[in-house]
């Protein structure tokens, strides 16, 4: 009997703990929180021209691209939220998403030894006729956002709600391409890195239904315009790596853009709840390390791509009240 009567406290003290917050809506509540893992896939990097190959064809010289594409995998980060609320029409959301890192490799070789990498404008750097050529090229992305959102319709109220959304975001992308040539046993190696540091405003639309008191399905639309801050390091070593022929760092600002769409889910168990999201996201104008060197680019510059395209999925545990 003793046993028996522990049991249903105990049961009882739980039912409390997990469902006292149910006598208050979620309209009402003022704090939330969440954390949860994320997955990404990203779009490969196509047209590049970072190696070339000369061809002979009579009296004639041609060159060639030989590496036109580098393919990514799916990796894995983390996505966090924090969003405070004054009332049922306005809240305050701070969003954090990343520790996003890829990584790819390759190598080509050539007999004839007719591989060679632009260096324009340093015509002097030996960089041609080289047997092999490896590279290691890695990324780093990584977003803040700082959004105020003004439901015209209170949200966990009635089936539907309407929101709009301005806030400010910061988006850190940066990566870099290393590099090593040679003939034989002699090599040179060298690297460019690239960081776009993006900051700007975003503005958004978010409708929400509630099919259940409990199950809620939602879609968000979002816009962005930056000032993107670019850097580019390029570093080639010569004779042997004995020195380096190229040794420069420039940098400019170009403006950027984003479009994102996330359609996602909410389950609410007081004061507990679960998302699960798929976001999709098109970044406008960023920079890329291999695409830096190209025989119709200068080694003295920096350069922007026209876009890379970004599909995650993220699921999160949180709590409000």
């Amino acid at each position: 009997m003793r046993n028996f009567i522990l049991t249903i406290l105990f049961f009882n003290i739980f039912e409390s703990m997990a469902f006292a917050y149910e006598a208050t809506p979620e309209s009402k509540k003022s704090f939330a929180f969440d954390v949860g893992y994320c997955g990404v896939w990203r779009s490969p990097l196509k047209n590049m021209d970072f190696l070339s190959q000369y061809q002979i064809i009579g009296d004639d010289l041609y060159t060639n691209s030989v590496i036109q594409k580098i393919p990514f995998n799916y990796v894995s980060g983390v996505r966090g939220m924090v969003e405070w609320m004054s009332g049922p029409k306005n809240s305050i959301e701070a969003v954090y998403t990343g520790l996003f890192n890829w990584r790819q490799s390759g190598s080509e070789t050539d007999p004839t030894e007719l591989l060679y990498v632009s260096t324009l404008p340093y015509t002097n750097v030996n960089w041609t006729d080289f047997y092999y050529f490896d590279y290691h090229y890695k990324s780093e992305l990584n977003s803040g956002e700082l959004s105020y959102w003004r439901h015209v319709t209170p949200r966990y109220v009635d089936y539907f709600s309407f929101s709009w959304m301005l806030g400010l975001r910061y988006i850190d992308f940066r990566d870099s391409m290393h590099m090593k040539i040679g003939t034989g046993s002699v090599g040179d190696t060298g690297y460019v890195k690239l960081a776009n540091q993006m900051g700007g405003g975003q503005a958004g639309l978010e409708f929400q239904a509630n099919a259940t008191s409990r199950f809620t399905w939602a879609i968000q639309v979002k816009g962005g315009a930056y000032a993107n801050f670019m850097t580019r390091k390029s570093v080639l070593g010569d004779l042997g790596d004995t020195v380096n022929a190229v040794d420069f760092k420039t940098g400019r600002v170009y403006s950027a853009f984003s479009l994102e769409l996330i359609p996602y889910i909410l389950y609410r168990l007081n004061p507990f709840y679960l998302r699960l999201a798929y976001d999709r996201i098109v970044l406008f104008n960023p920079g890329f390390a291999p695409l830096q060197v190209q025989p119709s680019k200068s080694m003295c510059d920096v350069y922007p791509h026209n876009y890379v395209n970004f599909q995650a999925v993220y699921a999160s545990i949180g709590f409000y009240w």
